[in-house]
Order: structure tokens, then sequence, then C-alpha cells
């Protein structure tokens, strides 16, 4: 599963619209300091299943550290975002997975939204922001 490295990516090239909010992003329990840990901000997109790069807004990544990290996107427009991390411990660019496709790296998505059997629907984990700074919680499931 490599979603999060492509939707990083996707967002690299991507000017942002006028800015009216931000969205503070807090994402705690990486368990080690192996890797690096990436997230990506998703805007709601006609016929794009969220956390597909299609929706990606914004991204960013640091050198794993366990604990807590806290990041913001200063320059986001008025409008209901969804997160989506990962702790890519290997280093390899992707959210390895087991023979069944169940993550064996740390995810997670703003919320704490849970999908079943793959990530969450964007409604179940979008934060609305509308001036000032929203935060958004995501804690990693490993």
């Amino acid at each position: 599963m490599n979603w999060l490295a492509g939707t990083l990516a996707a967002a690299a090239g991507l000017a942002l619209p006028a800015a009216a909010g931000g969205l503070a992003i807090e994402i705690s329990d990486i368990r080690s300091d192996e890797g690096r840990v990436m997230v990506a901000v998703h805007a709601p997109a006609d016929g794009v299943e969220f956390p597909d790069e299609a929706g990606a807004l914004a991204g960013a990544w640091t050198e794993a550290a366990s604990g807590t990290w806290t990041l913001t996107f200063p320059d986001l427009p008025d409008g209901r975002y969804a997160v989506a991390a990962i702790h890519d411990e290997n280093g390899n660019g992707d959210l390895d997975t087991n023979l069944l496709g169940v993550p064996v790296e740390g995810y997670g998505f703003s919320n704490d939204a849970l999908g079943f059997m793959g990530p969450p629907a964007f409604a179940d984990a979008a934060v609305v922001v509308a001036g000032g700074t929203a935060v958004a919680r995501v804690t990693l499931r490993y």
C-alpha cells in the first residue's frame, strides 16, 4: 500500500488557494525512532475515494521520533479536510502489509476514524477549517 507516498508526491506540486485558516495535526503513539512519519491532507473531490492521491492538497514528513509529532498547515481555505498518516518504519516509502493486506507499520486518520477492511470514509475523518486553526488528532495504530 503506497497511497500516502504517492499522495505526498502529488501534493508537493499543488498550489493552495487563498488562505483562510489553518490545520494543526497531532500525530500520537509513534512507537519508535525508526524511519519517518508521513502525513497528507485531503480535500473532498468528486469521484475520488479517500485517501486517493487525487484528493491530496498538502503533505509533509519528518524523521520518526517516538511519542507525538505536531505540525500545522497554516494556509488552508475554509472547508473540510481529512488527514492520513503513516509511520514508514523501514523507510521504503510504502505502508507495508502482511499477506492478508493488514498493515504492519503504523497508520491513522483524523478523528481516529476507522474503516472496515480499508481506510475510513472521508466524512468520518473530516475536520472543518473555518478561520482560525482547527485541530486534527491522529493516533497511529500498529
